[in-house]
């Protein structure tokens, strides 16, 4: 058996053009339609306001999205849409995308709200929980 050099496993580390990442690609991934770094959201607002100019833009997701802080992911980026987020911490947010917000403006509406980010996952939990067993008894006969 020959060992080929250029074979790679998942585990492998994989260096990524970062330019790749800054990509902001139409929904169905086929076009490159603009660029973001990362730094500053509003480079991404004008970004976004340049592209709209020219296309009839649908974005999926927009790039760094990573920089979106793990406890406002998932169940809170359904609540309230958090596009992106810069490295400083300002997001990108709303329906259609036209507010800025800092995480801790974010994290302050659901402290105002809910008591907390944790207290309104708590309370979505509860709400599952509570329709789940409205769904089994009135499956019984």
């Amino acid at each position: 058996m020959s060992t080929n050099p250029t074979r790679r496993f998942s585990l492998d580390k994989v260096e990524i053009d970062p330019k790749l990442l800054n990509r902001i690609q139409s929904a169905d991934g086929d076009d490159t339609l603009g660029e973001w770094d990362g730094e500053h959201i509003e480079d991404l607002v004008k970004e976004l306001d340049r592209i709209e100019e020219r296309h009839d833009a649908n974005y999926a997701n927009l790039p760094h999205n990573k920089n979106i802080p793990e406890d406002l992911r998932g169940q809170v980026e359904k609540d309230l849409p958090i596009w992106a987020c810069d490295r400083k911490g300002m997001c990108l947010l709303g329906e259609q995308a036209d507010k800025v917000r800092s995480v801790d403006q974010i994290r302050k509406r659901y402290d105002k709200k809910h008591g907390g980010v944790e207290a309104f996952k708590e309370k979505l939990r509860k709400e599952r929980e509570a329709f789940v067993e409205k769904l089994k008894k009135d499956a019984t006969p």
